[in-house]
């Protein structure tokens, strides 16, 4: 199946799923993870199959998971230290919270709530298995958010947007935008769409851009750039 369990715990209190493919490189993402300042038993599961999707792999992971509260990130990631810490304090705190999102620094960069980047969520295993996991139509373009907004309209309970649940993802991702999956996820979700995706003009125009690939090879010089300046996971970190 693909699975392993990189970092084990009897009776942990959170788990993690990192999907990912043969070809490549996750061992500084576990390294990260191996080095978390959460004092709780913690599980670390690699979905590790070149051939499934990426929707497929975190539902795998999410079955595979002993505890109730499973934080989502990838292969390329740079977990902050107190990244478990703040997702499990989170759960804790708040009985009906079902899912937690935050802020994306690096190469890849999210700043506002209710867009659900994949690398950087935390869920409740039932409730996210209650609504049906990741989508794998909606593979490698669009599966997280749209997990998220089903679980905003399904699931019993809340999303919340933390700023202190924070993602440092030093590289451009590798995935470019899906002009027909975004489409389906705007006609599936016209008024979340709306609300999220186009909330300003500039919003709209960015995703243009995205949408005709002018964006990546932008994002790749200006980070090219932060990166010599100041170190891909502490300047990421840093920034705005």
């Amino acid at each position: 199946m693909g699975i392993e369990y990189v970092r084990r715990a009897a009776d942990p209190a959170i788990s993690v799923v990192v999907p990912s493919v043969p070809a490549y490189d996750h061992e500084p993402t576990m390294a990260c993870l191996a080095a978390q300042s959460f004092d709780a038993p913690y599980e670390v599961i690699l979905v590790d199959d070149g051939s499934i999707d990426r929707s497929a792999a975190r539902n795998r992971g999410l079955d595979a998971a002993d505890a109730e509260v499973v934080a989502l990130t990838d292969d390329d990631t740079r977990p902050p230290a107190d990244w478990l810490a703040t997702a499990h304090e989170a759960f804790g705190a708040d009985t009906d919270l079902v899912c937690l999102e935050g802020p994306v620094y690096g190469g890849c960069r999210s700043f506002g709530p209710r867009q659900y980047v994949g690398c950087n969520l935390a869920v409740r295993r039932t409730a996210a298995l209650d609504v049906g996991g990741f989508r794998s139509a909606f593979a490698e373009w669009g599966e997280d958010v749209e997990f998220g907004w089903r679980l905003e309209r399904d699931a019993e309970g809340h999303c919340r947007f933390e700023e202190s649940f924070r993602m440092c993802h030093p590289s451009v991702p590798r995935t470019a935008i899906d002009p027909a999956l975004e489409r389906r996820l705007r006609e599936e979700y016209p008024q979340r769409y709306d609300a999220v995706m186009n909330r300003t003009v500039a919003r709209r125009l960015y995703r243009a851009a995205r949408a005709a690939g002018l964006t990546q090879p932008v994002q790749r010089l200006r980070h090219a750039l932060v990166r010599r300046l100041r170190g891909e996971c502490r300047g990421a970190l840093k920034e705005d």
